[in-house]
């Protein structure tokens, strides 16, 4: 009755979030209602901190004795106060004073403070014992102070040097328990986050069996018996399940238990698949939850394998269902990346069939371009070489015709040669190694000697045919208008050595100007080395 009386008193001042708060922790650790109030209360009443905070070591025991440290601080501060009172006074004053003490007793036991009755000089009295035994108290403070700092830095340095513990990690010491207090056979748990399995269970199509629990509730070895139990391994070792167990002193467990709803520990839900509404995905929803059990170990490992069955039964045909609509999803999915595949592939050849018809367009047009060039400049070329032909053609009839004119002004000029009695008897060698001997006047120039060796081939047709190609008179040829005739050769004696070179001396001054005169041998040497 003392206990219930304390708990009401207790759970009076609370708020009903303070008290939800209470219940959820209480469900959580099972420590007592006091103990529970004050984690709470150091913790600002946040339940995950505080649930954190309350497994720390030495957490708990650090609270109580600050508590306690403050009581006897209380105690000994009203115990100072009392005995100032008694010793200070008597008759009248005493029982005043008794009164003041008795009114500060009642303010320590948590009723309302009230001023003591006295006078000033009572005060004054009052006011010399806190000033003997602050500084006990000022010390007591300091040393509660000082713990409080040491716990909190130890707390602080064990998390920093351990990390924080992720789910692969907490799995494993949960593994690791297991196995050390129920034995190495058990249902194969999954390491990883809740999100994690959820992910694969989606992906894969399977039911997650989510078993929360701690050690410290007292229905979680007989909950290991029943796990580690051959039925319920076999039966959650098949490959449609997921076992997710999680640590309610973590917070991964912690937040699954509150999003779940569940409230009696240790405890099995089992998530499923929940058929995908048009335009929404797969998400997993909380099929049923296995109430509390039987007491015993294979009693409760009958009835989770008969839970389990049951609600995968009822559950079957929409699970096939939906394994049906997620293998046509996939058949689809496939086909659609089989017809992607095969336009990609289609859609490159079209590209590099386009790119190498352009390449072959390109280099057809530049064949085009290049040949129209050398067509041009083969044209260009031709009519070239076909004017440098007619020019020549030109040239060489003018040059012919100025020979035949020139032979015909030489006959005429032969009969005054041949009567005059004083004459040069020149001995002339022409370029294709005919020799030839004539007789010049003595004032005739060396033009006189250059245009017969000019001559000698049309005078050699002369002789032979007696006509020319511009008819059968002779006399009538005359030299062509605007031509300028160029001698190809040069006169020559070669002992001495003597170039003739001045055609407009007389041929006596030539002659004389090196010992020659009236007969020389004069050579017609060509001025340019014939073409090949």
């Amino acid at each position: 009755m003392a206990d219930q009386h304390t708990n009401d008193k207790v759970l009076e001042g609370l708020s009903d979030s303070q008290r939800q708060s209470l219940h959820e922790f209480s469900q959580v650790t099972n420590a007592n209602l006091e103990l529970a109030v004050r984690v709470l209360a150091s913790r600002q009443w946040n339940t995950q901190q505080a649930i954190q905070m309350y497994y720390e070591p030495g957490y708990a025991d650090a609270l109580q004795k600050t508590d306690d440290a403050q009581e006897a601080e209380k105690d000994v501060s009203e115990g100072l106060r009392r005995r100032g009172v008694e010793a200070s006074g008597s008759g009248r004053d005493t029982q005043s004073n008794v009164r003041g003490a008795e009114s500060s007793g009642h303010n320590a036991e948590g009723g309302s403070r009230r001023k003591p009755e006295g006078s000033a000089s009572r005060r004054s009295q009052f006011a010399i014992t806190p000033l003997l035994v602050w500084p006990f108290v000022l010390m007591l403070r300091l040393a509660m102070l000082a713990a409080s700092t040491l716990l909190r830095i130890l707390g602080i340095q064990r998390i920093a040097s351990s990390g924080v513990p992720n789910q692969t990690t907490i799995t494993n010491d949960f593994e690791h328990y297991f196995e050390a207090h129920y034995g190495l056979e058990h249902p194969p748990f999954f390491h990883g986050t809740l999100a994690d399995a959820r992910t694969a269970a989606l992906r894969d199509q399977k039911y997650i069996v989510m078993v929360l629990w701690s050690k410290e509730h007292d229905d979680a070895d007989v909950f290991g018996r029943a796990l580690a139990h051959p039925d319920v391994v076999a039966c959650l070792t098949q490959p449609q399940f997921i076992v997710w167990a999680g640590d309610l002193t973590q917070l991964d467990a912690y937040a699954a238990a509150s999003d779940s709803g569940a409230t009696h520990f240790p405890s099995i839900s089992v998530l499923g698949p929940r058929a995908a509404s048009a335009g929404l995905p797969t998400r997993l929803e909380l099929v049923a939850r296995m109430r509390n059990g039987p007491h015993t170990a294979n009693a409760m490992a009958q009835s989770l394998v008969s839970f389990v069955t049951r609600v995968v039964a009822s559950r079957d045909s929409m699970t096939r269902a939906m394994q049906r609509e997620q293998d046509e999803r996939d058949a689809e999915r496939r086909l659609r990346a089989q017809q992607n595949a095969a336009y990609e592939a289609s859609l490159a050849r079209d590209q590099e069939r386009d790119r190498e018809q352009r390449e072959q367009s390109a280099r057809a047009r530049e064949q085009e371009i290049k040949a129209r060039e050398e067509e041009i400049k083969a044209k260009e070329e031709q009519d070239a070489e076909e004017r440098r032909r007619r020019e020549e053609q030109a040239v060489d009839e003018q040059r012919t015709q100025w020979r035949w004119a020139k032979l015909a002004q030489i006959h005429k000029e032969n009969a005054t040669e041949l009567a005059s009695a004083d004459a040069a008897k020149l001995s002339l060698r022409l370029e294709n190694g005919r020799r030839i001997v004539h007789s010049f006047a003595r004032d005739s120039t060396m033009q006189r000697v250059f245009d017969f060796v000019e001559t000698r081939d049309v005078a050699d047709e002369w002789a032979t045919k007696g006509v020319t190609p511009y008819g059968s008179d002779l006399a009538q040829i005359t030299a062509p208008a605007g031509y300028t005739h160029t001698y190809e050769f040069a006169l020559v004696s070669q002992f001495p050595r003597v170039v003739f070179d001045d055609r407009r001396a007389t041929l006596h001054n030539a002659l004389s100007a090196c010992g020659l005169w009236p007969s020389a041998v004069l050579i017609a040497e060509p001025l340019f080395e014939p073409e090949d």
